[in-house]
């Protein structure tokens, strides 16, 4: 059976909701009650918690706000990173990434991992300087640029804690390169320790690395194939577009395009410009599924919406 080479995707949790207890599940009456009656910052950061991602409540970020900042008035570190991600996002309130830095700050100041990786992740991803007429000047107001130093520093201070996303963001500095000497041996390292305690990203990160051989692994597709799975189930989609892609060109599973759609399905939901644009074709040649040329354009449309090119020129062309 052939092989297929795939790129390295180094993907981060950035991404994604930073809370600790993202999978709990509360009961909002007795969250409620002692968020009020007792004054419990642990409760009062899950009621903000429900109201943000509207768990067994109506959706309210004014409400999630409002109960993040009552529980960070108490310096629990969970709700400051909590707030603190509203503002660097703008959710539900003005973006404020000089007030996100403020609240992972204090966070960070109790020892608090979350709070030293949401630093490192917000000068990782700042927008870059920009200069003009010699004068270096920031593209808002927000006075956050761009910093990878600060970046590794922060992340190496949550690796010390055993953070698995810095574990992960890390190991993509020295798979990079980005401010450290290259190491492909330290990445695998980084990532292996994030991977163990169930980072989706870091799951597909050392796929990627057993795929291509990489920082001392033989090659091994099944290996990949097991980790992909794993960071695919926790819906990872960078993951979900490799299966796709596997078993779409038939490089490692029998070519199975119904499989193929599914995993495009699930990473294309999540916005995955590359999952869309084949879906895209899928549907537009009849692969596995009754060709449906307004299906297919709607996918092209999505993918180039996300910046996809090549999806820009279908949908010129499609009706």
């Amino acid at each position: 059976m052939k092989r297929l080479l795939l790129l390295i995707f180094l993907f981060i949790s950035i991404n994604t909701p930073i809370f600790a207890t993202q999978n709990t599940k509360y009961n909002f009456d007795a969250e409620y009650k002692k968020a009020t009656e007792q004054n419990s910052a642990e409760a009062q950061n899950h009621l903000g918690y429900m109201y943000q991602y509207g768990q067994n409540v109506k959706q309210d970020y004014a409400k999630a706000i409002e109960w993040y900042q009552k529980s960070a008035n108490q310096n629990y570190a969970d709700a400051q990173v909590n707030l603190g991600y509203m503002y660097n996002y703008g959710i539900g309130v003005k973006k404020d990434l000089l007030k996100a830095k403020q609240l992972y700050e204090k966070a960070a100041s109790s020892g608090y991992a979350l709070g030293l990786f949401s630093l490192g992740a917000l000068y990782e991803f700042a927008e870059k300087k920009h200069y003009r007429k010699g004068i270096e000047q920031n593209s808002d107001n927000n006075t956050i640029s761009q910093n990878y130093v600060k970046a590794k520093d922060f992340y190496e201070k949550a690796v010390q804690l055993g953070n698995k996303e810095a574990q992960n963001n890390l190991g993509g500095f020295y798979y990079s390169g980005i401010v450290v000497k290259k190491s492909y041996t330290k990445a695998r390292q980084l990532y292996e320790q994030a991977a163990k305690q169930g980072n989706m990203y870091a799951l597909h990160n050392l796929a990627n690395m057993y795929y291509n051989g990489l920082g001392g692994l033989k090659k091994d597709f099944a290996k990949g194939v097991e980790l992909d799975t794993q960071s695919a189930q926790s819906g990872n989609p960078e993951a979900q577009y490799s299966l796709g892609w596997l078993y779409y060109n038939g490089s490692w599973f029998e070519k199975d395009y119904t499989k193929a759609r599914v995993w495009f399905q699930l990473a294309a939901e999540q916005n995955h410009a590359n999952s869309q644009y084949n879906l895209g074709i899928i549907y537009q040649q009849g692969l596995g599924v009754a060709k449906d040329i307004y299906t297919a354009k709607h996918y092209f449309q999505q993918a180039c919406q996300n910046n996809y090119q090549e999806a820009c020129k279908h949908v010129k062309n499609i009706l």
